[in-house]
């Protein structure tokens, strides 16, 4: 008796679906048995050779489950091979359980494609500790090192994508370094979203670790405490973009954790006490894969929105003699690579005081509407003439009145005090400046009017030398004595008597314009602020005809021998 047509083909269908499940069942074993723990010792393997030996990953379990199309690791932890010795920073990454969901089994059987649609992390954890990163990124140990996801992978499958990655609450910590507790950061009020993630042969050719439609990291409300303790750093918002290439950072702040009477008690010397605050920092153009790998800054702009500046010194405080360092050296001594072609301030205000010795209230000089542009900032070296020097153009209000614009040169070759510095101010009443020159220079302004000041003036390690066209007219002053109280009448008759002759105006008359020197003697305990502003004072000093410091000197033995002569 023949077989119906209709049962044969219902038999082969039976036939075709037994052989599919059996082999999609073999299949399966294949992985409980065989391919999980291959899969786990090749991952294990590669990642070690790809980190030269420094870093081992450890997978407590690894499941591919092909019934539910999903890829389950337990116990993932990367950290530094045991006894590894390196000055380089240091990462601890783990998470109890990595979950990837729903991926599509026809693209892995017939392409080797592992696509998912979700991935899904337990209990992340980041520690890293920075130590003294101190490689420039073209050095021959930093292309040795570059790492690959793509040649972590490819001995198993083609490519990897994930539509949707979310992380939420991450604990992470960033240290001093290995050989010390100090905690720069702690944050669990964090979130990490990836969408569209591709890792293949294109994420390789473009040099990425991955590929992504968007991937952002925001990091919420966190703080730290400095090394001396003395301040306290708060961050209401990072903000970090890898398919944007940029970095930001909301309402910055650096916070003095003494009051201005307690400050240099608690410093241990007379120092500077800074207020220093943000609205908006922003890393524009940046590259964020060697932010997150290395914490190293390049980037082609950095925009700072609202800075705000408040410096406060009371020279009363008992001061321990030492050199400052100099920007240059202070740019050097960063502990992580940096490089920045432009840096953009807008709206900022920059204000310093200062209480004199044996004074009890501060002079104070003030920077408003401050906009600048600093050029070529880089802590390395390099042969690149863009880097040579560290240029800083800037315009403000001085004291709020003013108009100011100035340039300062640094050149990276040195650590010394070596600067170039000019500018040009206009249309200022001169009564403005009694707020630091009271305090400062001891003289007191009654009337006058500024009309332009161009100087210019190279700084060395030991002097600065340049030049001072300072016009004004209606200058009227009065000279004080160091508790601030007025010289009687016959005190600045016996000034005018040994020939100080107070210029009210330049030019006088039909006289040509009077240009200045500038010369300062720089002290070698004092910071480069210091160092300018009496610069700048001493061309005009001169071109108002006051006496210099040695002259003055002479003047008060003068004054004292008439004193005695009178008795």
């Amino acid at each position: 008796m023949s077989v119906k047509p209709h049962k044969r083909a219902l038999r082969l269908v039976i036939w075709i679906i037994s052989i599919g499940f059996i082999a999609f069942v073999g299949l399966h074993l294949s992985f409980v048995f065989y391919f999980n723990g291959k899969i786990c010792r090749d991952l294990q393997k590669e990642f070690l050779r790809q980190t030269h030996g420094e870093y081992e990953l450890q997978i407590e379990k690894l499941v591919t489950n092909i019934f539910l199309k999903s890829v389950y690791l337990k116990g993932i932890n990367v950290s530094p091979v045991a006894g590894l010795r390196t000055e380089a920073t240091k990462y601890h990454i783990s998470a109890a359980n990595i979950n990837l969901e729903n991926f599509s089994l026809f693209l892995f059987l017939t392409q080797r494609d592992m696509k998912f649609k979700r991935l899904e992390l337990a209990e992340p954890k980041v520690i890293i500790f920075r130590n003294n990163v101190d490689i420039e990124p073209d050095h021959p140990k930093v292309k040795k090192a570059q790492f690959s996801l793509y040649m972590l992978l490819k001995n198993h499958i083609h490519s990897l994508s994930v539509r949707k990655i979310q992380m939420r609450n991450a604990e992470i910590k960033v240290y001093v370094d290995d050989k010390d507790s100090i905690l720069l950061l702690n944050s669990k009020d964090n979130e990490l979203h990836i969408s569209e993630l591709s890792i293949d042969e294109v994420s390789e050719r473009a040099g990425h670790l991955f590929l992504a439609e968007k991937i952002q990291l925001a990091i919420h409300k966190f703080s730290f405490t400095t090394l001396d303790s003395l301040y306290t750093v708060r961050v209401s918002k990072v903000f970090a973009s890898y398919t944007d290439s940029s970095v930001s950072m909301d309402s910055v702040r650096l916070i003095p954790n003494y009051s201005r009477r307690h400050f240099a008690g608690a410093a241990g010397e007379q120092t500077d006490r800074m207020k220093i605050s943000a609205l908006k920092v922003e890393f524009n153009r940046m590259d964020v894969k060697l932010f997150f790998e290395k914490n190293w800054f390049i980037a082609r702009q950095l925009k700072i929105t609202n800075f705000n500046l408040e410096a406060y010194r009371d020279k009363n405080d008992s001061r321990k003699p030492h050199t400052p360092r100099s920007i240059q050296a202070l740019i050097k001594n960063i502990p992580v690579y940096i490089r920045i072609d432009s840096i953009c301030v807008n709206h900022a205000k920059c204000t310093y005081e200062e209480v004199a010795e044996g004074a009890s209230e501060p002079g104070k000089i003030s920077f408003n509407n401050v906009h600048a542009v600093i050029t070529g900032f880089t802590n390395r070296q390099s042969g690149n003439a863009k880097y040579a020097v560290l240029a800083v153009h800037a315009s403000c209000m001085l004291m709020n009145t003013g108009k100011l614009r100035v340039y300062y040169g640094f050149p990276l070759n040195t650590e010394k005090m070596v600067f170039d510095c000019s500018g040009y101010l206009q249309g200022m009443p001169f009564t403005e400046l009694n707020k630091v020159l009271e305090p400062i220079a001891k003289v007191s302004i009654l009337q006058g009017e500024i009309d332009s000041m161009i100087f210019s003036f190279h700084a060395g390690d030991v002097s600065s030398e340049g030049t001072m066209k300072l016009l004004y007219h209606d200058l009227k002053i009065q000279i004080l004595k160091k508790k601030d109280k007025l010289f009687v009448r016959e005190q600045l008759l016996s000034f005018l008597a040994h020939r100080l002759i107070i210029k009210e105006q330049n030019p006088s008359g039909n006289r040509p314009v009077r240009i200045t020197r500038i010369h300062h003697r720089r002290d070698e305990d004092r910071f480069i602020f210091n160092y300018s502003l009496k610069s700048i004072l001493s061309g005009i000093k001169t071109t108002i005809g006051m006496p210099d410091s040695d002259k003055m000197k002479i003047i008060d033995k003068l004054k004292g021998k008439r004193k005695r002569n009178r008795d």
